[in-house]
């Protein structure tokens, strides 16, 4: 009997959250900018305001869901140390969604963020990465219609973008460095700005209004070269690295008709899609043989023909290949122009012939930039939709 009653006074003494945090004691952190600036460091931090997101009836209420903070350092440490003479709260960064990095930083080098996210404990590796054109702090100020908490709000933004537009490639702190580490040592990171008027959207009540003048929105992909930014691709040039690095999972492609190559009437609906690359030589130099496949369904068709023919349904997706194929040449053009292999031809040379590699990856840059590629699509419709012609073509067939 007295074991037992030793045991239970032990349980009822080791018992109880010992670690505990109050919520009141605490600055929860859903964002984080990182800038350069006057020769320092300066950190952003995007704090909850949890009594503004837990009201009731957030549509009457004036106070805005977040707030927005700045300190300096010549490191990032010390930039967070000053942050206990800003504020009442200890920072809490464990719900931090998303890192925004500024244009300035960015080319200045990222060697200090990366240091951080993989030498602390209380930094996440998932969190997502993003540049920004301009000042990161900036995008951490706009407020976000339909989201109560812009930096969760930008989060669902590129996941969206990724799985149903591809455009971008939603990238985390791993991917990241991942990419920096491997054969090529380079990265494609999307980009935020602040689109429409141009005007700040960080008061609560400007979102009031049914049409708000300017909103955040994904821009153009950042080339990172070892650890610093290198140059920009468009959205359109972003497409087709896309495409060639195999991160398309479903997207829309726009093309023409024949004989039409200034208008993009018609476009499909891609469902699955896969890049294989096959590096060869051919004249003392490299090559990349790209194979694309890709499956999809008619969205819009206004182009001639009777889709109820399979001869025309292969004409289609002749022209579906060579918009593609037109896509493919863009991306690879921008990103050799620049010479950052973000692409992954570096790794899949290394992997097929390591040896080949161990000779020329001192100098791989001049190596990527005089590559060539010899692109070959494949394209099958699945669904030409419920209408075999163009409405117009139906148009002229009840008339006649």
């Amino acid at each position: 009997m007295w074991r037992l009653c030793i045991i239970c006074i032990v349980c009822l003494l080791t018992s109880g959250c010992w670690n505990r945090v109050e919520l009141n004691e605490i600055g929860i952190i859903s964002a984080t900018g990182v800038d350069w600036k006057d020769g320092k460091w300066v950190l952003s931090h995007q704090v909850v305001i949890p009594q503004t997101i837990s009201s009731q009836s957030p549509s009457t209420s004036t106070a805005a869901p977040v707030n927005v903070f700045s300190t300096s350092g010549d490191n990032f440490r010390i930039a967070t140390k000053k942050a206990s003479q800003e504020t009442t709260r200890q920072l809490y960064f464990s719900h931090n969604q998303i890192v925004i990095i500024g244009q300035e930083a960015a080319r200045r080098g990222l060697e200090q963020v990366f240091d951080v996210y993989l030498r602390n404990a209380d930094s996440r590796e998932t969190v997502t990465v993003f540049l920004a054109k301009g000042s990161a702090r900036r995008i951490l100020e706009q407020l976000i219609p339909l989201e109560k908490i812009p930096g969760n709000a930008i989060q669902r933004m590129i996941d969206f973008e990724e799985k149903n537009s591809s455009d971008f490639r939603q990238m985390t702190m791993h991917n990241v460095v991942q990419d920096l580490l491997g054969a090529s040592q380079a990265t494609g990171i999307p980009s935020l700005v602040v689109g429409g008027t141009n005007e700040n959207l960080d008061r609560s009540e400007m979102l009031s209004i049914t049409n708000t003048p300017s909103k955040v929105r994904l821009y153009d992909l950042g080339l990172i070269e070892k650890d610093k930014l290198v140059g920009w691709v468009s959205k359109e040039e972003s497409f087709g690295v896309m495409w060639l690095a195999d991160h398309i999972k479903r997207t829309t492609v726009a093309f023409s008709c024949a004989g039409d190559t200034e208008r993009k009437q018609s476009s499909i609906r891609i469902i699955s899609a896969k890049t294989k690359l096959s590096p060869a030589r051919s004249g003392g130099k490299w090559i990349m043989r790209v194979q694309v496949k890709a499956e999809g369904g008619l969205l819009e068709y206004n182009c001639g023909g009777d889709l109820m023919k399979p001869y025309e349904v292969d004409k289609v997706a002749r022209l579906i290949e060579r918009e593609i194929e037109s896509l493919l040449e863009k991306g690879w053009q921008a990103v050799r122009k620049h010479k950052a292999d973000v692409v992954g031809f570096g790794s899949t040379i290394h992997k097929k012939y390591p040896k080949a590699w161990k000779e020329m990856k001192g100098d791989w840059p001049e190596h990527f930039s005089q590559m060539d590629i010899e692109a070959t699509v494949r394209v099958k419709i699945n669904s030409t939709g419920m209408s075999g012609s163009g409405f117009k073509q139906v148009q002229k067939k009840s008339r006649s």
